[in-house]
């Protein structure tokens, strides 16, 4: 009988002690997980050759109007994966903010090159091409972009 209880004592220190750790460890990494720069830092540090972790840190500053700051994660997101549409269309995106119109133009052709169907993407070469003052070719590759948005229910 004083060994089950033993037993039981035992099993329930060990469990005791697997959730302690277990605890502690979720409210560290809640520090990680604090916002969306905090936690795609995190990424990069443990997945540096991955494009993803550093686009995303591109666009945590773009969308804070901060391209200067972008930029730099977004080339690095396409040396590690050279055919990352949505990495050429982002530092497009930088480059259209900056008023670098020919750079804009070119990483929005990429990114349509990596994958045709995307309307946004023709959307904001048409943007670029307007900025440029080519409207006809602007027109084109807005209308192209909405009719493929509608047909493809894209976002």
């Amino acid at each position: 009988m004083k060994q089950i209880r033993l037993n039981l004592y035992i099993e329930f220190l060990v469990v005791a002690g697997l959730v302690v750790v277990c605890g502690i460890a979720a409210f560290q990494r809640n520090f990680i997980w604090q916002d969306d720069l905090t936690l795609w830092q995190d990424v990069v540090e443990k997945s540096p050759d991955k494009a993803r972790g550093y686009n995303a840190i591109g666009m945590h500053y773009y969308k804070r109007q901060k391209p200067d700051k972008a930029i730099p994660f977004f080339k690095q997101s396409l040396f590690l994966r050279p055919e990352y549409g949505i990495g050429h269309n982002n530092l497009g995106l930088c480059f259209l903010a900056k008023g670098r119109i020919d750079q804009a133009i070119e990483e929005f052709k990429r990114a349509i090159k990596t994958k045709p169907l995307n309307g946004m993407w023709h959307v904001n070469l048409g943007i670029a091409y307007w900025k440029k003052g080519l409207h006809e070719l602007a027109n084109k590759e807005i209308g192209l972009g909405k009719a493929l948005r509608r047909r493809y229910k894209q976002g």
